[in-house]
């Protein structure tokens, strides 16, 4: 009875020592410069300013982000075991900034303002996997323990990398599902 009491103190004293916080989010967002006064003007500056391609296509908006976690362990008798982990992301966004948009009609900065706030919102939607990422892996981190502290740390790095991976192929799917956010209204015109 007593042996049980130690080891439900010491799993109490475990979990009450752990910390789990949010991740430190740092965005950086670039521009490049287009300029026109109709729609094909602002494709045509699009598509020859954008320095995102891939796959043989060119891309209005890129967002990519960097996970990168810290931890702190602590040790008893016999295991030693995860007391904090932190996170950053640092999100980089690229974005079309129309330049002389006050020369244009009301109509066509109507239309560009619907797109750039779809597109906006699509980005967004890149940012946020990579944070939910960054939450993942501090969450899952935390559990972590073993015998000794050399094998947590490996344990750790490896379980990080497999949850990168794991965003990294949600992300993918949901370009394909938005068809890069055109089904939610990023094409212009």
């Amino acid at each position: 009875m007593m042996a049980s009491l130690l080891k439900l103190s010491v799993v109490l004293f475990l979990y009450s020592s752990t910390v789990l916080g949010s991740p430190t989010i740092n965005i950086d967002t670039k521009y490049y410069a287009i300029y026109g006064l109709n729609s094909k003007e602002l494709r045509k500056e699009m598509n020859a300013k954008s320095s995102i391609k891939q796959y043989g296509n060119t891309f209005d908006a890129y967002t990519s982000w960097y996970v990168n976690w810290r931890f702190k362990w602590d040790t008893n008798s016999s295991q030693c075991y995860m007391t904090n982990v932190t996170s950053t992301v640092d999100v980089n966004f690229t974005l079309p900034k129309w330049v002389n948009r006050d020369d244009s009609n009301s109509t066509l900065i109507r239309k560009w303002d619907q797109y750039h706030t779809a597109l906006i919102d699509h980005e967004n939607g890149h940012k946020d996997i990579g944070v939910n990422a960054a939450k993942e892996i501090e969450s899952q981190l935390l559990k972590l323990s073993s015998s000794n502290c050399s094998s947590l740390e490996r344990k750790a790095n490896t379980l990080g990398k497999k949850i990168l991976n794991e965003y990294i192929a949600i992300e993918k799917e949901y370009d394909k599902e938005t068809n890069h956010g055109m089904n939610n209204g990023t094409k212009f015109p």
